[in-house]
C-alpha cells in the first residue's frame, strides 16, 4: 500500500471518527442545553421527518452513483437536484403555513428538519460517488453537529431559550446545501420530465427497503414522542443517543476491520457478520457496567434519566444488538440482490407488529417502561421475521441469527434481573 493510498485511509479514519463523534455528542448536548420539553418535541420531530424525507425524495438520491458512473443513461443529475429542490420548496410552503396557523413547534419544525435531511442525503451521496468520503461523513454530522453548536452559543450568551438558536442554525444550513445545489443546476444541462421520471423509478425500490429499515431505527423515539408526549419523549431520546455508543462500536469495527464485507465470499461474510455481532454485544454490556459513572461524559440529563430508569436505559442498550444485526442482514440482503423477495414480507410484518402495538399502548398506558420492553420485543420479531426471509431465499447465517438474539435476550433478562 502506498504512502498516498494510507494517507487517504488515516483521513477517512480520522473524519468518520470525528463525524461519528459529533453524531454521538451533539444529541447529547442538545439534551443538556435544551429544556426537556423543547429537547423532547427536536427529537420527535427529527425521527419523523427521516422518515418522510426518505418516502418524499422516493431513492432519488441513492441514483446518483448510477448517473454519475455512468450506469444508466435514463436519469440525469440534473433530474435528481430538482427533485430534492422541489422538496425543498414544499418543506418551506409547509413551514410557513405551520407558522401563520400557529403549529410552527411541530409541523413547522418536521418541514424544516424533512428539508435539512433531504437535502443532506443529496449531498453525501454525492460526495462519496466523487470518491471525497471524508466530506460525506462530516457532512453527515452538520445537521446535528451546527445545532448543538448553536445552542451551546446561547448559553454561553445567557439566552432564555436556546431553541430559537437551534432553529435558526438548522434554517442557515438548509439555505447553505440548497443554494450550493440550486448553482449546481443552473449548470447542468437542461431537465425534461422524462429523466425525473426515470430517476424516480430507479429509486423506488431502493427508498422502500431503506424505508422498512428506517422505520424501525426511528420508531423508538417516534412513537414515543407520539403516544406520551415531549417530556416523557426526551427521557426515552436521552437512553437512546446514549445507548448508541455501541452502534458507533458497529460502524468502527467495519471501518477498521471489515471494509471490504460486500466483497468477501460467503463464509467469510458469516464469520465476519458473527465476530461483529459479538463485538456489539459486548461493548452494549460494558456500557450498562459503567452507565453509573459516565455522568461526566454523557452530562447531567443522561445522569437522570439513568438514575430514574435503570432497567429501561439497560434495555434500550441492549437493542444495539439487533440493530447491528439487523444492518448486517441488509448489507446481505443487498449482496445477495434479493430485496424485492424479502421486502414483502418484512414490510407487511412490521406494519402488522407497529399497529397492534400500538393498540396495545394505548389500552395498558405508554408509560416509559411499557414502551420500550414493547418496543424491544417487536424489534426482536422483526428480526426473526427478517432471518426467516432469508432463509426462504436460501441465505443463511445462523450462527450470526443464533448469537444475535441469545445476547439480546441475555442482556434483558439480566437487566431485568439486577436493576
Amino acid at each position: 500500500m502506498t504512502l498516498t493510498r494510507l494517507g487517504r485511509l488515516a483521513a477517512y479514519i480520522i473524519s468518520f471518527a470525528l463525524a461519528r463523534g459529533a453524531l454521538f455528542a451533539a444529541p447529547l448536548l442538545l439534551a443538556n442545553l435544551l429544556t426537556s420539553s423543547d429537547y423532547g418535541l427536536l427529537e420527535t420531530a427529527q425521527a419523523a421527518a427521516s422518515l418522510l424525507a426518505n418516502v418524499a425524495v422516493f431513492g432519488t438520491a441513492s441514483v446518483v452513483p448510477l448517473v454519475l458512473l455512468d450506469h444508466t443513461r435514463t436519469a440525469t443529475m440534473a433530474g435528481i437536484v430538482t427533485h430534492h429542490l422541489a422538496l425543498l420548496g414544499a418543506c418551506a410552503a409547509v413551514g410557513i403555513a405551520a407558522v401563520f396557523a400557529g403549529a410552527a413547534h411541530s409541523w413547522g419544525l418536521a418541514a424544516l428538519f424533512c428539508a435539512v435531511t433531504a437535502m443532506q442525503s443529496l449531498g453525501s451521496t454525492h460526495l462519496k460517488t466523487q470518491g471525497r468520503s471524508e466530506a460525506s461523513v462530516l457532512l453527515d454530522a452538520g445537521h446535528f453537529g451546527l445545532m448543538a453548536l448553536a445552542a451551546g452559543v446561547a448559553h454561553f450568551a445567557g439566552a432564555d431559550r436556546a431553541m430559537p438558536w437551534v432553529v435558526g442554525a438548522a434554517l442557515i444550513y438548509v439555505t447553505l446545501l440548497g443554494t450550493a445545489y440550486l448553482l449546481l443546476l443552473a449548470r447542468l444541462p437542461r431537465n425534461s420530465f422524462g429523466q425525473w421520471r426515470a430517476a424516480i423509478g430507479l429509486g423506488l425500490p431502493l427508498m422502500l427497503g431503506g424505508v422498512v429499515t428506517l422505520l424501525a431505527t426511528t420508531s423508538g423515539r417516534l412513537g414515543m414522542g407520539l403516544l406520551a408526549g415531549p417530556l416523557v419523549a426526551a427521557d426515552y431520546a436521552v437512553l437512546s443517543r446514549a445507548a448508541a455508543l455501541p452502534i458507533v462500536a458497529h460502524q468502527l469495527i467495519l471501518v477498521a476491520r471489515f471494509r471490504n464485507l460486500f466483497t468477501l465470499p460467503n463464509a467469510e461474510v458469516e464469520r465476519a457478520a458473527a465476530h461483529i455481532v459479538m463485538l456489539v454485544a459486548a461493548s452494549a454490556f460494558a456500557f450498562c457496567l459503567l452507565a453509573p459513572w459516565l455522568g461526566r461524559l454523557l452530562g447531567p440529563a443522561f445522569v437522570q434519566s439513568w438514575s430514574a430508569h435503570p432497567m429501561q436505559g439497560a434495555w434500550i442498550a441492549a437493542q444495539a444488538v439487533l440493530w447491528s444485526a439487523i444492518a448486517l442482514n441488509d448489507l446481505v440482503i443487498v449482496r445477495h440482490q434479493v430485496m424485492p423477495r424479502i421486502l414483502p414480507m418484512s414490510a407487511g410484518f412490521l406494519g402488522l407488529e407497529f399497529g397492534v402495538g400500538w393498540f396495545s399502548l394505548h389500552r395498558i398506558g405508554a408509560t416509559l417502561e411499557h414502551f420500550v420492553f414493547a418496543h424491544g420485543l417487536l424489534m426482536l420479531l422483526f428480526y426473526g421475521v427478517q432471518s426467516a426471509a432469508m432463509a426462504a431465499c436460501g441465505i443463511r447465517l445462523n450462527r450470526v441469527w443464533a448469537r444475535a438474539a441469545c445476547a439480546y435476550v441475555a442482556m434483558v433478562v439480566l437487566a431485568t434481573t439486577f436493576s
